[in-house]
């Protein structure tokens, strides 16, 4: 009898503890469920956002259906690249990852203090090969994560940085990007032959221009120029050495040299420490170089209204997420011109126009995005101004061009600003239709080396 009592408790027992383990199993289940539930609401009903200000872009939109890119299987991709990028809140969810699970994670790359350095991405250390060496030979040192982990691994490699390796959406900011001195800094990996591509496709519009019409090349540096430590200079190329190779191979095409003008000036704040941009003080000297070289009048900044944007944080801490740029905040400075301008803003195929201010109100944006005080690079703007010249100047540019046009309405009767990445009709064409006297290419070295240079042949021949 005792041991029928004994076996009853142990069946007890274990009924219990299987109700217990079943019950769990049930409410981890029923979690999961709940989860999923939560986030499949979450991802597919909320709304969507569609621009990213700490990167200063469009984020993807929803692909079109044709049955060509289904076939090539580019229809399923761009969904899955839509509802990757437009996460609901995604700002928030990037402000939340950068301060509070990064931080836990590595360590910094250096010593302590500013001297200490957070790497993003790869970084290629460009050492002076042997005399029996192959030019293209380079060690390449990989840094493992977003922030720089306690070890990296170091390979080497026979061939030169892949010169068509994409920059980020709008083909500008390089996949390395270096934090230091509270500065990000983004590392140039060089045009190898790339940067005489472009230079080929600006002497074709003077081909097909002609005398009459003035064209100019002002490629621009970006800060890896001015601000990286000498003791990091390996990690990247030298802008001044590709601008250099641009000018020799221009033909009848005038170079404007910004690289020197910005350089007199770089103890000023002529870029930001926290975007890829110039600050508009450097777009400001940039233009005084070219109206030199344009030969046409060009105001001093006491005929502009200082506007000053505080806490200013932009596209280097959204592409990094870095802590360091986050809590390092700066002064966002533009200049307002004094003088009466019409402004009238086209779509990208010069229709649609809408006559409206020359920049959009600060009030209206994030602290994130105060570089869009200049207005998306999807339109046409057409700027007349009081300065009755009888020039009439077209730029073609990437984002920082932007900049570039409110230091400029001292200089030109009529000024008109195109993105090359959206333009849609046939540059040559538009050249002709509003009279231009003058043509000026300008882009930072990002745009002028990579995809973005075939933008400039593609729109020549729309």
């Amino acid at each position: 009898m005792a041991e029928k009592k004994i076996s009853k408790k142990k069946a007890a027992k274990k009924k219990r503890e299987n109700l217990i383990t079943n019950s769990i199993a049930l409410v981890n289940i029923l979690a999961v469920l709940l989860i999923l539930s939560i986030g499949f609401i979450y991802l597919l009903f909320l709304k969507r956002d569609t621009v990213s200000h700490e990167e200063n872009r469009n984020l993807a939109k929803f692909p079109k259906f044709t049955v060509s890119s289904y076939l090539k299987g580019e229809y399923t991709e761009n969904i899955a690249n839509y509802y990757n990028d437009t996460v609901p809140n995604r700002s928030f969810f990037k402000t939340l990852i950068s301060t509070k699970l990064l931080p836990l994670k590595g360590r910094k790359y250096g010593g302590n203090g500013d001297d200490g350095v957070e790497l993003y991405g790869n970084a290629f250390e460009h050492k002076k090969p042997k005399p029996t060496e192959p030019v293209t030979e380079q060690t390449q040192t990989t840094v493992s994560g977003d922030i720089s982990a306690e070890t990296t691994t170091t390979t080497t490699a026979t061939t030169i940085p892949d010169k068509y390796d994409p920059a980020a959406a709008d083909g500008e900011v390089s996949n390395n990007i270096l934090v230091v001195n509270k500065r990000g800094i983004m590392l140039y990996g060089g045009g190898w032959g790339t940067e005489l591509e472009y230079a080929e496709y600006v002497n074709a519009y003077k081909e097909k221009l002609g005398k009459k019409v003035n064209v100019y090349s002002m490629v621009l540096p970006t800060n890896v120029s001015f601000y990286l430590p000498k003791n990091y200079a390996d990690l990247a190329e030298s802008e001044k050495a590709d601008f250099d190779n641009i000018d020799k191979a221009l033909k009848d095409v005038i170079p404007v040299d910004a690289y020197t003008a910005l350089l007199m000036h770089k103890k000023e704040a002529i870029y930001s420490r926290t975007d890829h941009h110039w600050q508009p003080l450097g777009a400001y000297y940039a233009a005084q170089a070219f109206a030199e070289a344009a030969d046409v009048p060009f105001a001093d900044l006491s005929e502009y209204n200082k506007k000053v944007l505080k806490g200013y944080v932009g596209t280097l801490y959204g592409y990094t997420n870095s802590q360091t740029l986050k809590e390092n905040p700066e002064d966002f400075i533009y200049y307002e011109p004094k003088a009466k301008l019409k402004v009238t803003r086209y779509s990208t195929y010069f229709t649609d126009p809408e006559e409206t201010e020359l920049f959009l109100d600060p009030d209206t944006l994030s602290e994130s995005s105060y570089y869009l005080v200049f207005g998306m690079d999807d339109r046409i703007t057409h700027v007349q101004t009081e300065c009755k010249n009888g020039r009439t100047l077209v730029i073609f540019k990437d984002s920082y061009g932007n900049a570039l046009l409110p230091v400029l309405t001292s200089s030109f009767e009529n000024i008109y600003l195109c993105d090359v990445r959206y333009f849609d009709l046939n540059a040559i064409d538009f050249i002709k239709q509003v009279k231009a006297t003058d043509v000026l290419f300008t882009m930072c070295s990002y745009s002028a080396v990579g995809e973005n240079r075939k933008c400039i042949y593609n729109n020549m021949n729309k």
